[in-house]
């Protein structure tokens, strides 16, 4: 009796133990150096204009739903763009990320929701094939984008 309550505990244990460590792998155990983080923002946010080029140029070919695939892409790369700026991510020669993020994060995070959201929504004209507002569409989600550059990143240093 003694014995098989120990097993059912042990168990029990090692499925807990097995499960925790598949919910946090290894990788985001340790912290990531000032470069590898701004190396991935970096990233991602030329993976955003890279995908708003394409969503520019589907619109210009009518290709609707590449074009809602390119939206939906920046969407979800837009929602990734707070969880890559943690507190203090602004260094690096090539950081254009300002200290005001930190200053006012909620507002940050309202306005790349608010991108995200516009994004979405042009990914839905792009499935709906309508192309009467598409442009309107398309405006909104560059201006919820700016909304974001203007207080929130510097400006691009002439030698870059």
């Amino acid at each position: 009796m003694r014995t098989a309550n120990y097993r059912r505990r042990f168990f029990t244990g090692f499925l807990t133990i097995s499960f925790l460590w598949g919910a946090f792998p290894a990788s985001n155990l340790r912290a990531e150096s000032p470069d590898e983080i701004q190396k991935k923002r970096t990233a991602l946010m030329k993976k955003i204009n890279k995908s708003m080029r394409l969503i520019r140029v589907y619109a210009g070919k009518g290709q609707m739903k590449d074009l809602a695939g390119a939206a939906s892409e920046v969407s979800k790369l837009i929602d990734r763009i707070p969880e890559s700026s943690p507190k203090g991510s602004a260094f690096g020669p090539k950081s254009r990320i300002k200290p005001e993020v930190w200053e006012d994060f909620d507002r940050y995070k309202k306005l790349t929701e608010k991108a995200s959201a516009a994004a979405r929504s042009l990914a839905k004209v792009g499935r709906a094939g309508d192309g009467a507002v598409l442009f309107s569409s398309f405006s909104s989600l560059a201006k919820a984008c700016g909304a974001c550059h203007k207080p929130f990143r510097k400006k691009k240093k002439k030698s870059e």
